[in-house]
Formats: structure tokens, C-alpha cells, sequence
């Protein structure tokens, strides 16, 4: 569960004093989404929990640079965004996506379909630009709003729009071919 926004600002003004509980209350809060966001676009656990870390470590060094008056979480995402791309750039590697599926309740048949359908879409995201595949990513899979997303690429709001746009009209098209 998300901490409510005073108590994160409360644990920001304490990790800025290195009090190490907020440190780590911090951490326990966003180590699961980050990771989750840096693998989605690695593919790579080993790699993806080194850049978690790194994440927070860089967090922590700039805590003191954080604008309170902005979303802690887009703050933290950018600098994951800008070390996967780091990490990218040195691997030269393509980004990929997977999806989390998780096991249901409904039907082997309806199970199979469904799992048919997202292994469609994820082979379809990895026809798409890099760029793409993250904005997909950020939206659909961490909830991130036009704005953050804007933040976190340092994109104007009007082209993730439109990049977006133009990603789901590829991924349905993707899709419908069975790419």
C-alpha cells in the first residue's frame, strides 16, 4: 500500500537527514515498482535489480535536489529512466517488453486465450521504438500520467500524446497481423 503524501514527504525530509528507517521505509515503498519498470524495458534480472539499486543510491546522493512540490515517484522514476538508458546505451541493447501474468481463476480455455492474447501484444511491443515501448510501459503498466511521463523523458506532454496515440494504432495493427 502507498504511503499517503504527508507521511512521504515526512520520510523525504527524514532520509535527507540520513535517518536510515525512513531510508529504508523509502526504499520499501518503490524498490518493487522501480524494478519491476527497469526489467519490463531490460529484460535481465541481474541487471534490472543493479539498476534498482543504483536508483536508489543516486536518489539518496540528490535527495537534496528533489522540488517537494512535485511527485516523488516521477522524480524517482526519471533518474531509473535516465540510468536504463545509460545502461542501453553502453550494452547497445534493444529494449524489450514482458508482461506480468498472473495465474487466474477462470477457465484452462479462457486462461489459454488470454495468454495468447498478451504474448501477441508483448511480441508485438518489441516491434515497436524503443521510445515507444517505454511510454507504453509507463502508462499502462505503472499508471504514470501524461505529465509524469512527460517528467521522466523529458518529452513535451503534446508528443507523448501522440506517440502513444500512434503506439496503440501500430500495436493493434501488430496484433490483428499476429506479428
Amino acid at each position: 500500500m502507498y504511503e499517503s503524501i504527508e507521511n512521504e514527504l515526512d520520510l523525504i525530509q527524514r532520509a535527507l537527514v540520513r535517518e536510515e528507517d525512513a531510508c529504508k521505509r523509502l526504499i520499501g515503498l518503490y524498490k518493487g515498482r522501480v524494478f519491476s519498470y527497469v526489467y519490463r524495458i531490460i529484460r535481465n534480472y541481474d541487471d534490472a535489480e543493479e539498476i534498482a539499486l543504483d536508483t536508489f543510491v543516486r536518489c539518496f546522493k540528490s535527495l537534496d535536489s528533489f522540488d517537494q512540490t512535485k511527485t516523488f515517484s516521477t522524480w524517482l522514476f526519471a533518474i531509473a529512466h535516465n540510468l536504463t538508458v545509460d545502461f542501453l546505451r553502453k550494452r547497445k541493447q534493444e529494449y524489450e517488453y514482458l508482461d506480468e501474468t498472473h495465474a487466474s481463476q477462470e477457465d484452462f480455455i479462457q486462461e489459454y486465450e488470454k495468454r495468447e492474447q498478451l504474448e501477441s501484444i508483448e511480441k508485438a511491443l518489441t516491434k515497436l521504438e524503443i521510445i515507444d515501448r517505454e511510454i507504453v510501459v509507463l502508462f499502462y503498466t505503472e499508471d504514470k500520467s501524461y505529465q509524469e511521463i512527460s517528467e521522466i523523458l523529458d518529452i513535451p506532454k503534446t508528443t507523448i500524446k501522440t506517440r502513444l496515440h500512434r503506439a496503440r494504432l501500430r500495436l493493434r495493427d501488430l496484433v490483428r497481423k499476429n506479428v
